[in-house]
C-alpha cells in the first residue's frame, strides 16, 4: 500500500513538473498595427516603443513598418501563453498615445504535435 502511495505520489510531481515545462515553452509572438495620436515626436524611438509596455518587462516590441508618423506595425514578443500576451496588449490600449490597436496576427497557439 505505501508504495502505491509514493508512485501515486510520483506521478502527481511529475505531472506538476510537466505542465510548468509547458507554461515556459509558451511564447507570445504578435504582429500589431498601432494608431497613435499625432503628439507623438517619433514613433520610432525606442525608449518610446518600450514605454508602451508600461510594467512588463519581460516583453519587447520591434517596429516593422511605419506607414507615416501616427501609424505603426509593430511585433510584441515575451513570455507566454496566450491570456498575459492579451494582457499587455490591454495595458498599450489604455496609454493615452494609442488611439487603436489591431492584432495582425493572434497569439500563437501552443502546438498539440
Amino acid at each position: 500500500m505505501r508504495y502505491l502511495l509514493y508512485l501515486l505520489l510520483g506521478l502527481a510531481v511529475a505531472v506538476v513538473f510537466a505542465r510548468v515545462a509547458s507554461a515556459r515553452d509558451e511564447r507570445c509572438d504578435v504582429r500589431l498595427s498601432v494608431e497613435l495620436t499625432p503628439d507623438v515626436p517619433d514613433a520610432s524611438d525606442p525608449g518610446f516603443l518600450s514605454s508602451l509596455l508600461s510594467n512588463h518587462p519581460g516583453y519587447r516590441l520591434e517596429l516593422l513598418r511605419q506607414d507615416d508618423p501616427s501609424l505603426i506595425e509593430l511585433d510584441l514578443s515575451g513570455p507566454g501563453p496566450d491570456y498575459l500576451c492579451r494582457g499587455v496588449i490591454e495595458t498599450m490600449r489604455r496609454d493615452g498615445r494609442v488611439l487603436a490597436i489591431r492584432l495582425r496576427s493572434a497569439p500563437a497557439q501552443p502546438d498539440d504535435g
